[in-house]
């Protein structure tokens, strides 16, 4: 009997999102099509999205704020905010192909231990390779085994930005920092992830990201894990813009 193909993506998420309480949906990829990220390595995915808006049209009309939040580098507001650069993520490339994707009917929904039992098996999962983690309910990311060891995974948040943070996200995700927010607030125990213009920034506490091109490419974050909130005891993290 020939092997079933492993579809390569599912959908984790149909529901409120925790920042406006808007319809938002979680999709993983990469189960059967390796990521060609060669920063992150091949991680699987996860993508971030309003349920009914493109994400290229969230971007343009304010609507990105489901997944994203306060974000500073929103692309609606970072001028605002006085940053020369706006979110990294192209909404138009791969968050958009899997929204489309989705809309077709082209994903079919997981049980939380069809997946927690998948990621076990991948190279870790990134959390929000586009979306901010901490706007999908922390049971989500619970229930497929985020945080537990039982596989590497990647995470940054802005939600502290937002009212009623829940500081569980911190266990699993670093605290993003910038221009806007260069340090950690008061009373939020965490480790940080902070953008810098230079290498002359890094702080005491820091180091600069090793899967950077300023650390010539030395791992891959697959390889390195370290940008796992407080489920790794390391140091802080910090990354020239990019």
């Amino acid at each position: 009997m020939a092997k079933v193909k492993e579809p390569n993506g599912y959908i984790v998420y149909e529901g409120i999102s925790n920042y406006d309480g808007k319809d938002i949906v979680v999709i993983a990829t990469g189960f059967a099509n390796k990521s060609k990220n060669t920063k992150t390595g091949d991680m699987i995915q996860t993508w971030i999205m309003q349920q009914d808006t493109p994400p290229h049209e969230a971007i343009k009309n304010g609507n990105d704020y489901s997944v994203c939040g306060n974000c500073p580098l929103r692309p609606l507001n970072y001028k605002a905010n006085g940053l020369k650069k706006r979110c990294y993520v192209l909404v138009h490339n791969a968050p958009l192909t899997v929204w489309r994707t989705y809309k077709k009917g082209g994903y079919e929904h997981s049980t939380p231990e069809r997946l927690r039992e998948l990621l076990q098996d991948s190279n870790g999962l990134r959390l929000g390779s586009y979306g901010d983690p901490a706007s999908v309910p922390f049971e989500v990311w619970q229930s497929i085994g985020v945080g537990t060891g039982e596989f590497n995974h990647t995470g940054y948040t802005h939600g502290y930005l937002v009212d009623n943070f829940d500081t569980r996200y911190l266990d699993v995700a670093m605290i993003s920092l910038d221009k806007i927010t260069p340090q950690l607030p008061p009373g939020l125990n965490g480790r940080s992830f902070r953008v810098i213009d230079s290498v002359d920034e890094v702080l005491p506490g820091e180091i600069l990201c090793p899967a950077s091109k300023e650390q010539n490419y030395k791992t891959t974050c697959e390889k390195c894990g370290l940008c796992a909130g407080l489920n790794r005891k390391a140091k802080n993290i910090a990354i020239i813009i990019h």
